[in-house]
């Protein structure tokens, strides 16, 4: 039998923009069984703990009728807005907001207390939630073709298009032996998160991506200079340095910002 999920799906107009806040229909923010939507990423919480928060924060976000589905950019934070307002306990927002499938999997992760922007969308949110190092990715068919795999708290992604929150262990969820195919699981996690610092940056030198913040973490590879990477607000300090916790040809590390303007 295949588990159940939640996620923000359509306006009551059947549309993705240009309906009222809050949920009109009980359906714009729902709980369904779970369907092949051509996933193309798993995105699994590393600890037990914050994807028992995750299901909880999705639980009550659909509850809470407050909550509607708008995909338009000027409504779909409206949720996260209205989040912080109640330390991200969904429960308790009172007033009607919205938001799209991405930015409701953020208000959910934020609730479960890992730093996320609430401006990620299905197309860089995989890079983004891995890059907090609270998360692993998986890529493996068996967790995109079928929910016998799937573990409550697991977030499914289809790049570019979906996303949904897990809420049940599938069938086969406790036989499940992972490994993953992330892009990179070698780096330590960012210590510290500030969102005005997201964003491109291109290399002023050729530059070392490396394992941790500091000089003397292992080099997981070179950037060449002039190269983009990708940072989601994520960094730590060493020696007087920020190191920015980024993503470059689809590894993850740190890089120090005496190296980078943005781009």
């Amino acid at each position: 039998m295949a588990v159940k999920i939640g996620h923000a799906s359509i306006d009551e107009n059947g549309r993705a923009t240009g309906g009222k806040a809050g949920d009109q229909t009980g359906k714009e923010v729902c709980f369904s069984t779970w369907w092949n939507d051509g996933w193309t990423a798993l995105v699994r919480p590393v600890k037990k703990s914050v994807a028992n928060k995750i299901v909880k924060a999705c639980k009550a976000g659909v509850n809470n009728k407050k909550i509607g589905y708008d995909q338009s950019q000027n409504q779909r934070t409206t949720l996260y807005a209205e989040a912080e307002k109640v330390d991200f306990d969904l429960s308790k927002i009172e007033a009607n907001c919205e938001a799209d499938c991405s930015a409701f999997v953020s208000v959910c992760v934020n609730a479960a207390g890992v730093k996320v922007s609430k401006d990620i969308y299905t197309g860089n949110m995989v890079k983004a939630l891995e890059a907090t190092g609270a998360f692993k990715v998986y890529r493996g068919s068996k967790y995109l073709t079928s929910s016998e795999y799937l573990k409550a708290g697991d977030i499914l992604v289809a790049e570019g298009k979906h996303t949904v929150i897990v809420l049940e262990d599938g069938e086969k969820a406790s036989s499940t032996t992972t490994t993953t195919t992330s892009t990179n699981n070698n780096s330590s996690a960012a210590e510290k998160f500030n969102g005005s610092i997201a964003g491109t940056y291109k290399t002023t030198n050729a530059l070392n991506l490396r394992a941790g913040a500091g000089t003397n973490h292992k080099v997981l590879h070179v950037i060449p200079k002039g190269d983009k990477v990708v940072n989601y607000g994520y960094y730590s300090n060493a020696s007087g340095v920020r190191w920015l916790y980024v993503v470059h040809k689809g590894e993850v590390g740190f890089v120090s910002s005496n190296y980078l303007r943005r781009s």
